[in-house]
């Protein structure tokens, strides 16, 4: 048996996906709970500089251990702001389940695919009924 998307169990608990615009905030992480370390990164884009720079962010959540790295940029600001991003999302699924951002916004991704095909098959389906009508009358007008 297949595991249920998120859209599935949402849909379980008959909660409404919001619209793109009211979609829940971002969760928030007090700093007294993070300890934050710089590393010197090793791959990734940005050439022999990212190998000599301390610009990869790690994370530590005191209250559950959780650890976190990024080094998605050069810019150490950056991947500071992603790191805490990362970390606040993975405490909100931990705390929330199915009920958090990221579930939500993939249940809304989920949501407008399932719409969109759901669309291309009607059209098809009414060209096709549309080829077959014209095909009929067609036959008609020959008898």
């Amino acid at each position: 048996m297949k595991p249920k998307t998120p859209l599935q169990q949402l849909q379980e608990m008959n909660v409404k996906i919001p619209k793109a615009n009211k979609m829940p905030s971002r969760p928030k992480i007090p700093e007294s709970d993070i300890i934050e370390k710089f590393i010197k990164g090793g791959t990734g884009k940005g050439g022999q500089k990212i190998n000599k720079t301390n610009s990869k962010v790690q994370l530590t959540h005191i209250p559950t251990g959780i650890v976190v790295t990024s080094q998605a940029t050069r810019s150490r600001e950056q991947n500071r702001d992603k790191a805490r991003e990362i970390l606040a999302m993975k405490i909100e699924e931990m705390e929330k389940g199915v009920m958090c951002r990221k579930q939500i916004v993939i249940a809304r991704k989920q949501m407008l695919k399932k719409r969109a095909k759901k669309k291309t098959k009607s059209k098809y389906k009414k060209l096709e009924e549309e080829k077959n009508k014209s095909i009929d009358e067609v036959v008609i007008v020959v008898d």
